[in-house]
């Protein structure tokens, strides 16, 4: 039997084929963690991985596309779904807020504590199905011309450019999409450099990621923030691959607009998202997917959230995931993530014929790191991290595989990537 054949079985056994431990009764309420005042982060994370739903000897490693949700979520999710099939025949109907319905209500306590995450005010915030939904609201509800410039950068995600090419395509504006590999090298200055030699008077809209998703790149968000406002032009930020990763504070950030997926990095349900646009800017803005309030400016950014019927359960997810956040706390998260790098990134660097297409800066590194092996396609890598219980993501072959340490990852887990890696170097 082969390696992948033996692997699969494990995962198709009774129970783990649904990510059950063995004897785990998956009908009773979740038992909420509860990390221990007196730990260090190793205990503390090593017990954080027993409320994940992840089978034991799995390393999942590809939060970049998608978060693990600890149990406590994913029974706040079901709970939600039945509570309201339950009550469904019981609710009046007499005014929006409170209806089982996400695209109508104000949902403003989840907003709310959405906003104390970020540091921003309800009336700030609009709830999304996720970053690509509310990157496509703002792109289309400026009243942009033939002429007007975008400058955005060439390691985008396609749920991020993809609306500003379709208006250049639409309405004939300007994208420019600067090569931002090349600055890697000269840091954060660099960076903005090469932002601030491009913006022109035309330039209306200087839009880029917190981090980018491809190679991981933290870019100076704050002082990018601050030149594009300078020059006159809207800074907007996709933040998909930030919130849950690194302490995002959107005040102090200064952007006037920034999008998230909390179904990553804040392992919320998959299908959460949000739109922070700061409320003296939003009249800028045209609400572009209309429903009964699509007009109410007093309200600030819930005329954003005018798309329908959608699932409460998701929110009262995305509420349980911040408050598992917040028991962990977000520097300890930000402090795990960047030594579990760490300790990656000086093994790959040790191994000959890796090459780590991630910025190695220190001041650009996040917990995104994206690397080769000379010689071996970036599938065969994948595929062979996976014989070991490793899941990570194939890029081009160029780049290689994408590997994200979050919380549920350990120093163990590295290692084994580090001992697949090299024997993979090693027969190449």
């Amino acid at each position: 039997m082969s390696t992948r054949r033996q692997f699969l079985s494990v995962l198709t056994a009774p129970g783990l084929l649904l990510g059950i431990a063995p004897g785990a009764n998956s009908s009773s309420p979740a038992a909420a963690f509860v990390p221990d005042g007196q730990a260090d982060d190793a205990a503390v994370f090593a017990a954080a991985r027993e409320h994940f739903l992840i089978p034991a000897g799995v390393a999942y490693c590809n939060t970049g596309t998608l978060g693990a949700s600890p149990r406590e979520v994913v029974h706040a999710l079901t709970e939600g779904v039945r509570r309201i099939e339950a009550e469904l025949a019981a609710w009046p109907y007499e005014q929006a807020d409170g209806e089982p319905l996400t695209g109508y209500q104000q949902l403003l306590k989840a907003r709310t504590a959405l906003g104390r995450f970020v540091n921003a005010p309800a009336a700030e915030i609009a709830l999304t199905q996720n970053a690509t939904m509310g990157i496509n609201f703002l792109a289309n509800g400026l009243d942009l011309a033939a002429g007007d410039e975008v400058v955005s950068t060439d390691q985008e995600h396609g749920g991020g450019i993809s609306p500003w090419r379709l208006l250049a395509k639409r309405r004939g504006i300007v994208v420019n999409e600067l090569p931002l590999e090349p600055a890697f090298a000269g840091g954060p200055d660099a960076i903005v450099r090469l932002f601030e030699a491009a913006l022109t008077p035309r330039t209306k809209v200087v839009m880029f990621s917190h981090i980018t998703s491809g190679l991981g790149a933290l870019l100076p968000t704050r002082e990018l923030c601050a030149l594009a406002r300078d020059r006159g032009a809207l800074a907007i930020v996709d933040g998909a691959q930030a919130v849950g990763q690194v302490q995002v504070d959107l005040k102090a950030l200064g952007c006037d607009a920034y999008v998230g997926s909390p179904h990553k990095w804040m392992m919320a349900p998959k299908g959460t998202g949000f739109m922070y646009l700061r409320r003296d800017v939003q009249d800028r803005f045209w609400t572009t997917l209309a429903s009964y309030q699509w007009d109410n400016h007093e309200d600030g950014a819930f005329r954003f959230m005018q798309f329908g019927t959608g699932s409460v359960a998701v929110v009262d997810g995305l509420v349980a995931a911040l408050g598992f956040i917040d028991k962990v706390r977000m520097p300890r998260i930000e402090r795990w993530d960047a030594g579990l790098t760490k300790r990656l990134r000086d093994g790959l660097a040790s191994i000959p014929k890796v090459h780590i297409a991630s910025p190695a800066d220190p001041r650009l590194t996040a917990a995104i790191t994206t690397f080769r092996v000379d010689g071996i396609k970036a599938k065969a890598l994948q595929d062979a991290l996976w014989t070991k219980g490793v899941r990570v993501r194939a890029q081009d072959d160029e780049r290689g595989v994408r590997l994200s340490a979050h919380l549920y990852v350990s120093p163990a887990d590295v290692d084994v990537v580090l001992d697949v890696t090299r024997a993979v170097a090693e027969s190449a």
